[in-house]
């Protein structure tokens, strides 16, 4: 079974629940490692903090950082302010993922007759040979059972885990999207628009027409990398010929 550290690691990301709220701050408990923690007042935010209950309030989860440890007084402080919207939303991402998996490996486990690992053993065995242990059942889905044959999972958990991915999990489809905005002034020119745009079957890409000049292109795949590689590829491709056949072209990237 997973040990849990004593004390977490200095800078590192963090979920705490508000305990108690006082003026000059507040106390929170670290619920991965059940110690607790001191948010200061001068902590919570870049701004002034007039009135530490219009930010705080007990009950209250919140994503932070580890500032400071004093191991000898078993003593955590923790800061809000330094925690990055982005890096709030990753954390929060990560322990979703984690629930998550908690549970397939649960209903995993209950295909089993017997094993002698327990489900914490085998999430660790999955986090040490994926990104993360969820990741695992992504590439089941994706058709990838075998990447379960290089951890040291016996084939009951294998074959377990090989199943409930597919009864549990939908594969995912990423996608990327962009505006491509292309004018053409020769005689043939709706003829080289057609030609500039045309799309190879089963590409994964798709062209919206939304109005002279502007077309929408669509790129779904496994995953964004792939997704960003034809994306990169085909908008290339047009960036290169647009000039010899006399057309006008420029593309911008739409965030999801």
């Amino acid at each position: 079974m997973e040990k849990k550290k004593k004390m977490p690691e200095l800078d590192e990301l963090v979920v705490a629940t508000v305990t108690k709220v006082f003026p000059y701050g507040a106390f929170c408990n670290i619920e991965d490692y059940n110690i607790d923690a001191f948010l200061h007042v001068s902590e919570v935010s870049s701004g002034w903090v007039k009135n530490i209950r219009n930010f705080l309030k007990e009950g209250q989860k919140l994503v932070v950082r580890v500032h400071r440890i004093i191991p000898e007084k078993n003593m955590v402080d923790i800061s809000l302010k330094r925690v990055t919207e982005a890096e709030q939303q990753r954390k929060l991402e990560e322990i979703k993922r984690d629930k998550r998996v908690t549970k397939l490996l649960e209903v995993a486990k209950s295909k089993i007759k017997e094993t002698k690992l327990d489900i914490n053993e085998v999430k660790s065995i999955l986090n040490s040979n994926f990104d993360d242990a969820f990741s695992a059942f992504e590439e089941i889905v994706k058709g990838n059972e075998d990447v379960l044959k290089k951890t040291k999972l016996p084939k009951e958990w294998i074959d377990a885990i090989i199943e409930t991915a597919k009864e549990n999990i939908k594969k995912q489809v990423k996608i990327v999207k962009g505006i491509i905005t292309l004018r053409c002034t020769k005689e043939d020119g709706i003829e080289i628009l057609k030609e500039l745009l045309k799309v190879k079957p089963n590409s994964g890409i798709t062209i919206h027409y939304l109005g002279a000049p502007s077309y929408q292109i669509t790129v779904e795949g496994d995953d964004y990398k792939s997704c960003e590689k034809k994306l990169k590829s085909f908008i290339e491709n047009i960036e290169k010929q647009a000039p010899k056949l006399e057309c006008e072209f420029s593309f911008e990237k739409q965030e999801e």
